[in-house]
């Protein structure tokens, strides 16, 4: 799949540890997670791959994000969903340069 750019998403110091924030850039509708333990980023589309719900809304513990919708879980460093093999969660890399943190995403 071809990819443009590193993306801008947000200064690192914008979203605290724990926390996760709904960005719209363009086409790309995103759900920035900031954990814990060890202290890291993760980047996914917003929509849960189950229904569309808000994951960005969703509760986060440790490194599991729950939809709000239907409480699917999904793991934030593999992807995988707990409920089902056949529903994964895509992720985007990403990487902090200059107190930013970037993303790199799909043209």
């Amino acid at each position: 799949m071809p990819y443009e750019s590193w993306t801008r998403l947000l200064p690192v110091a914008d979203l605290p540890p724990g926390r996760a924030r709904f960005i719209a850039l363009g086409r790309h509708e995103l759900a920035v997670f900031h954990l814990r333990d060890p202290d890291r980023f993760v980047v996914t589309p917003n929509s849960c791959p189950h229904a569309g719900g808000n994951l960005a809304a969703g509760e986060v513990r440790g490194a599991v994000v729950t939809c709000p919708w239907h409480q699917w879980e999904f793991d934030l460093d593999s992807g995988a969903c707990t409920l089902s093999d056949a529903v994964a969660l895509r992720r985007f890399e990403t990487r902090i340069e200059d107190g930013a943190l970037f993303a790199r995403l799909p043209a």
